[in-house]
């Protein structure tokens, strides 16, 4: 049982104080030393609402920080749909890059077999075909590096 001073049930009432002790007066409602119990003041004002206005005020509130917490974890699940998918392409670039990878060593193993092959066709090649075969040699070390 709840007890509320004659000042505090005419502002949550929001009747005159007067009001109040006349309702006393005339046996509506009960007081037990000096106060007024809730369950009286709701069977003398049946049609009042107990609530006052900073309790309005509370629930306005409470309401606002659930809609921000449900907000909150709209947003968390956004996040990780977000992180999942970079996660996916990042697993895909890695096995592009590791694939382009084996593919630049290959080429590296090609230009190094060429340019020894370049050098076994240089010692028995004639003398007028070495200066066009050197420039083709210096071409292909260029292009390796």
């Amino acid at each position: 049982m709840i007890k509320l001073s004659v000042s505090q049930a005419a502002r949550r009432l929001g009747v005159s104080r007067a009001n109040i002790q006349d309702q006393i007066n005339a046996g509506k409602l009960q007081t037990h030393e000096g106060y007024v119990t809730t369950d009286s003041i709701r069977l003398a004002y049946p049609s009042h609402s107990l609530h006052s206005e900073q309790e309005s005020r509370l629930k306005k509130m409470q309401q606002i920080k659930a809609d921000a917490m449900y907000k909150a974890g709209a947003a968390d699940i956004i996040k990780q749909e977000n992180e999942q998918a970079l996660i996916t392409i990042i697993a895909s670039l890695k096995s592009k890059l590791y694939k382009e990878e084996l593919k630049n060593e290959h080429y590296q193993l090609v230009f190094s077999e060429l340019g020894e092959r370049l050098q076994a066709l240089e010692s028995c090649c004639h003398e007028q075909d070495k200066q066009p075969l050197n420039e083709l040699q210096n071409w292909v070390e260029q292009q390796a590096n």
